[in-house]
């Protein structure tokens, strides 16, 4: 009897270590959700609906939620913006998304860091929304082309984690889509010239660092990447060129960058250059981007 009611006792102890280990990890992830309040904007909301491209003078603001579904039953929003400079119209993107699977104690243990979205503005053919698109040389033959400059001038105001990555997806075919082909797909190119200090490394093993227009860059590859989302099953290789300065005003030739990945044997020659994007890749937090300036030439 005795045996007995120590053993009751030792499991109620245990019940209620248990409980009160569950209400820490409770109380750990609630405050997460709102721990960085949404930043104040003074623009004119052009809309917030997932996915919608909006045309301007410089490329297609295009507002690309691909991982929402990470965010779970937390609530989020990104909206697509305007607002007068100067007597300039300026355009950028706005957002709040949630931050208790990238920080706190015991959300090491319960979730791993992860993209929730990628605002942009772009211009070209995307294998995942060829329309509308803006700047009809696209598909590009790198074969072909002599340069691909980039200049661009951005203000991010944030209190989370995100990057500044130019993506260009290349593919194997020069059709001008009219609706989404992802089947295509060779490879992911990325461009990292700005990143917060706790944002997530490039996919893949860094394989090098170089120098190319007076900047240093780290390069990153993975030869097998996918969707992250689990949307799509195809593979294809990710490459990233990461910036060693951060900088938020930039200009470069890409085709540098595409031409030393050929002559290292991490990118297949006789490709396409689909589309050229520029946006934020958010991990956390709140935030808004203006793009000052946006120029491919």
């Amino acid at each position: 009897m005795v045996a007995t009611n120590t053993i009751k006792m030792r499991l109620i102890k245990i019940s209620f270590l248990f409980l009160t280990l569950f209400s820490l990890i409770i109380s750990c992830r609630n405050p997460l959700i709102n721990s960085n309040p949404q930043l104040k904007i003074n623009s004119t909301t052009l809309g917030c609906e997932e996915y919608l491209s909006t045309p301007n003078d410089f490329g297609v603001l295009y507002n690309n939620v691909w991982n929402k579904n990470a965010a779970k039953d937390y609530t989020w929003t990104q909206c697509l913006e305007q607002k007068l400079f100067n007597d300039t119209i300026t355009y950028g993107w706005s957002w709040q998304w949630p931050d208790h699977r990238n920080t706190g104690f015991w959300n090491s243990f319960l979730s791993k860091k992860v993209i929730f979205a990628y605002p942009q503005i772009k211009v070209g053919r995307s294998p995942w929304a060829p329309i509308p698109a803006i700047d009809d040389r696209f598909p590009l033959q790198i074969s072909t082309t002599p340069q691909l400059c980039l200049s661009y001038n951005i203000k991010t105001v944030t209190n989370g984690q995100h990057n500044l990555a130019t993506t260009m997806w290349i593919v194997n075919s020069p059709l001008k889509l009219q609706k989404a082909d992802p089947s295509n797909i060779i490879a992911e190119f990325m461009i990292w010239t700005y990143a917060t200090e706790k944002h997530m490394n490039p996919a893949g093993k860094k394989y090098a660092e170089i120098k190319i227009d007076e900047i240093t860059w780290e390069v990153w590859s993975s030869k097998n990447w996918s969707d992250l989302s689990g949307i799509n099953s195809n593979k294809w290789i990710n490459i990233t060129f990461r910036s060693k300065t951060n900088q938020l005003k930039a200009e470069f030739d890409i085709l540098k960058l595409i031409q030393y990945a050929i002559q290292e044997n991490i990118l297949p020659t006789n490709l396409y250059i689909a589309d050229l994007e520029l946006g934020n890749e958010i991990m956390s937090g709140s935030g808004y981007t203006w793009v000052k300036s946006f120029k491919v030439y």
